[in-house]
C-alpha cells in the first residue's frame, strides 16, 4: 500500500513538470534599426531581439556574411531569462541597400534548476535594410542686379523622394513673397523674389525632414547669389541752359535699362519712377555762371543712386525792374532790418515774397508805387541763402518777375571763454566763464553740466545780458589731458524769437606736484638750552616740479641755523634740509614743519608734518676753574703717550741689535 502511494505521488510529480516547463526555451525575435547611418561609412545601431527561458553566461553576438554591412562582435556577461536586447554598431558601406545576416548567439555557461551546464551556440538569419538618409542639396538659377528686385529659382533635390517643408530667409538681401514650402523634397522647385543690397547676399535654406525611424531632421543651407552692379540710368537734361539770375524751370529725364521702381527728387519736387521711366521738373534759382543741380533716384528697394547735373546760366537783356537791398550780408539767428529798394517805370503794384528766413509782419507784402518803392522788412534769416522774389504788375496787365538772393552768415549767438584753462589733475579749482551775446537777446538760461573728466553738480543761471559765473570744478587724479563742459543756452530774442544753442567748454587737466614731508630728531635724548638737529626729507610724488619751495617751523623752538634754500623739486624726487633748534622749555612739545610750493602756473600748495619731541631738564652747569684744567690736561695726555710709544720701540731696536751681536 506504501508503495503504490509513492509510485501515484511520482506519476503526479512527473505531470506537473511536463505541465509546467515552457516547451520553447530560446527563441529569436529578430532585429530592427535604434539609431540609422547617416551617410556612407557611418555607424548605426542595430538591435537584435532573443526570447530566453533560462540565464545565460558570458554571452557573444556578431554578425557575419553581410554585403556592404559589418558589425562589430557584442560580448555581455549574462542574458535572460526573458526578452533580451542586444545592441550592435552596424557599419554600412551605402545607404539604400539589404543585406542578408548570419546572426550568432553563444554562450558559455547556461544555469538552470540552479546549476550550471555548458552553453549553446545558434545561428539565424536577419536581412538588414540600411534606409536613405534625409540629405537635401540645395541650388539657385538666376542672376540679380543689387538693389533691384528679381527672381530666383531656388532647386531642392536629394537621391530619394521624401516630405519635408523648406523655410528661406536672406543673408544681405531684402526677401519678397513667400519664404516657406512644403513637398518632395527629391525634386522640389520654388520661386524666390529677392533684392540683394550686398555683393555677397545669400539665401539661408533650412530644410526639414524625418528620418526612417520618424525622428526630425534639419539641414541649413547656405546659397550665394550671383549679384551684377546695377546698370546706370540715362539722365537726360530737358534744360539745356538757364537765365542767369532768375528762377528758372530744370526738367530731367530718366531711364533705366531694366524694370525698376521708385521715386526721383530734385530739390524740393518729386516724381514716380515706374518701369525704369520718369520726368521730373522743379524752379530753380540759377546765380550767374551755372548751377550744380543734385538729382537722387530712390529705388523701391531702399537702394539709391545719386548724381550732381551741372547747368550752364547765361546773362540776358537788363529788365526793366531792378531791385537792390541793404544791407547785402545778413547774420542768421538774429533779427535783421532790411531795406529793399524796387525800382520799375510807371504805376505798379508789387509783391515781396521772402524764403530762407522768418519775416516779421505779414507776408506776403503788398503795396503799390510809381517808378520806386523802398520797403523795410526784418527778418531772421537761416543760415545760407535768404532769396527775395518780386512780382510786379501794371495796369495794362504787363508783368516781370526777378529774384535777389542775400547770404545769411552763420553767427554763434554768444562768445564764451574760461579763466584759467587749465586746471589741476586731483584737486579742486574755481573756473570763470564769461558769457557775452553776440545777438540781441531779451534774457537767457543758462546751464552747465559736466561733459567729460569735470565732476561738479549741474548749474543754471539766468542772464539778461554779459555775465561772469564761476563754476568750481573737481578732477579726479586719474584724467589728464582734455576736461569737457557742456553748456546748454535757451535764450529769446528782443524780437521774441526763441532759440536754443549747445556747446562744450573744453579744458586741460594737468598734472600738480605733491610733497610729502618725513622729519626726524637728532639726538633721540634732548636737553633744554642744548642744540638739536630737525632733518626734513621732502618727497615729491606728483608728475610736475614743485617750485619755489619753502620751509617753516615753528613752536616752542628757537631756529639757530636754517637750511639753504630747497628751490624746486622734481617729480618723483626728493630733497632734505637740516635745521638747528633749540628748545628752552622741558617737556612734550609739538614741532610744526610747513612746506609752501608752487607750480608753473602760480598755484600755491601747501604741506606740513607735526614732530612730537621730549625736552629734558638742563643738567647742573660745571665751573669754569675746573673745566680749564681738563680741557688743558687733554693734550698733555697725548703727548706723554707719544714719548712712551716712542721709547718702546727705541728699546725694541737695541734689543734685537744685541741679540744680532751676540750670535
Amino acid at each position: 500500500m506504501r508503495y503504490n502511494w509513492l509510485f501515484l505521488l511520482a506519476v503526479f510529480t512527473a505531470a506537473q513538470g511536463v505541465i509546467l516547463t515552457p516547451s520553447v526555451d530560446y527563441l529569436f525575435l529578430g532585429g530592427q534599426w535604434a539609431d540609422v547611418p547617416k551617410f556612407p561609412g557611418d555607424v548605426g545601431l542595430y538591435k537584435l531581439s532573443f526570447y530566453l527561458a533560462d540565464k545565460h553566461i558570458d554571452v557573444s553576438i556578431a554578425l557575419y556574411g553581410c554585403r556592404g554591412v559589418s558589425a562589430e562582435p557584442l560580448r555581455v556577461p549574462s542574458a535572460g531569462p526573458g526578452v533580451f536586447e542586444a545592441v550592435v554598431k552596424v557599419r554600412a558601406e551605402a545607404l539604400g541597400i539589404s543585406a542578408g545576416c548570419n546572426v550568432l548567439f553563444k554562450s558559455k555557461y547556461l544555469e538552470k534548476s540552479g546549476s550550471l551546464r555548458e552553453g549553446m551556440e545558434r545561428i539565424e538569419y536577419v536581412d538588414i535594410t540600411v534606409p536613405n538618409y534625409p540629405s537635401p542639396q540645395v541650388a539657385a538659377e538666376g542672376d540679380l542686379y543689387l538693389g533691384v528686385k528679381g527672381r530666383v529659382k531656388l532647386r531642392v533635390f536629394d537621391v530619394y523622394h521624401y516630405n519635408g517643408t523648406v523655410e528661406i530667409s536672406a543673408a544681405g538681401a531684402k526677401l519678397y513673397g513667400p519664404w516657406r514650402a512644403a513637398g518632395d523634397l527629391g525634386n522640389l522647385t520654388v520661386e524666390v523674389v529677392a533684392a540683394p543690397m550686398d555683393f555677397n547676399a545669400a539665401l539661408v535654406v533650412n530644410v526639414r525632414a524625418r528620418d526612417a525611424l520618424g525622428r526630425e531632421v534639419l539641414v541649413t543651407r547656405q546659397i550665394p547669389l550671383e549679384v551684377r552692379p546695377r546698370p546706370t540710368p540715362i539722365v537726360v537734361k530737358r534744360t539745356e541752359w538757364a537765365r542767369a539770375g532768375a528762377y528758372n524751370p530744370v526738367g530731367f529725364y530718366i531711364k533705366y535699362p531694366i524694370p525698376v521702381n521708385g521715386t526721383v527728387y530734385l530739390l524740393d519736387s518729386s516724381a514716380r519712377l515706374e518701369n525704369g521711366e520718369a520726368e521730373i521738373w522743379a524752379t530753380v534759382y540759377v546765380p550767374s555762371g551755372g548751377i550744380t543741380i543734385p538729382l537722387v533716384i530712390q529705388l523701391d528697394t531702399g537702394a539709391a543712386d545719386r548724381f550732381e547735373v551741372f547747368l550752364p546760366a547765361y546773362p540776358i537783356a537788363s529788365p526793366l525792374l531792378k531791385i537792390s537791398a541793404e544791407p547785402a550780408v545778413l547774420t542768421a539767428g538774429d533779427a535783421n532790418r532790411v531795406s529793399l529798394r524796387i525800382e520799375y517805370p510807371g504805376v505798379f503794384e508789387g509783391q515781396v515774397s521772402v524764403s530762407g528766413g522768418a519775416v516779421l509782419g505779414p507776408t506776403p507784402l503788398t503795396f503799390t508805387a510809381s517808378d520806386r518803392a523802398v520797403l523795410n522788412l526784418t527778418i531772421i534769416p537761416n543760415p545760407g541763402l535768404v532769396t527775395f522774389e518780386v512780382v510786379v504788375v501794371t495796369p495794362s496787365g504787363n508783368s516781370e518777375r526777378r529774384a535777389l538772393t542775400l547770404l545769411a552768415t552763420q553767427k554763434t549767438p554768444f562768445e564764451i571763454s574760461a579763466e584759467p584753462l587749465e586746471v589741476p589733475a586731483g584737486g579742486r579749482e574755481v573756473v570763470r566763464i564769461s558769457i557775452r551775446p553776440l545777438v540781441n537777446i531779451s534774457e537767457a538760461l543758462v546751464t552747465f553740466y559736466p561733459a567729460s573728466g569735470a565732476v561738479f553738480p549741474q548749474t543754471s543761471v539766468r542772464i539778461y545780458g554779459a555775465a561772469h559765473i564761476d563754476l568750481p570744478l573737481e578732477v579726479p587724479a586719474d584724467v589728464l589731458g582734455n576736461v569737457a563742459v557742456g553748456y546748454r543756452i535757451s535764450y529769446t530774442l528782443a524780437s521774441g524769437i526763441s532759440g536754443e544753442y549747445a556747446g562744450t567748454l573744453y579744458l586741460v587737466a594737468t598734472q600738480r606736484p605733491a610733497l610729502a614731508l618725513e622729519a626726524s630728531i637728532t639726538p633721540e635724548r634732548l636737553t633744554a638750552g642744548s642744540p638739536f638737529y630737525l632733518n626734513v626729507r621732502l618727497y615729491n610724488s606728483g608728475g610736475v616740479e614743485a617750485r619755489d619751495v619753502r620751509l617753516n617751523v615753528s613752536g616752542p623752538v628757537k631756529v639757530v641755523r636754517a637750511p639753504s634754500p630747497i628751490g624746486s623739486v622734481p617729480p618723483q624726487n626728493s630733497r632734505d634740509a637740516l635745521f638747528t633748534l633749540i628748545a628752552d622749555q622741558p617737556g612734550e612739545q609739538e614741532v610744526r614743519v610747513e612746506a609752501t610750493y608752487w607750480d608753473r602756473l602760480g598755484r600755491r600748495y601747501t604741506a606740513e608734518k607735526v614732530v612730537k619731541i621730549f625736552v629734558n631738564e638742563s643738567a647742573t652747569p660745571t665751573r669754569p676753574v675746573a673745566a680749564n684744567p681738563n680741557e688743558n690736561s687733554t693734550p698733555m695726555v697725548y703727548t706723554v703717550l707719544a714719548l712712551i710709544a716712542v721709547g718702546v720701540v727705541i728699546v725694541i731696536l737695541g734689543v734685537r741689535r744685541h741679540v744680532k751681536r751676540s750670535s
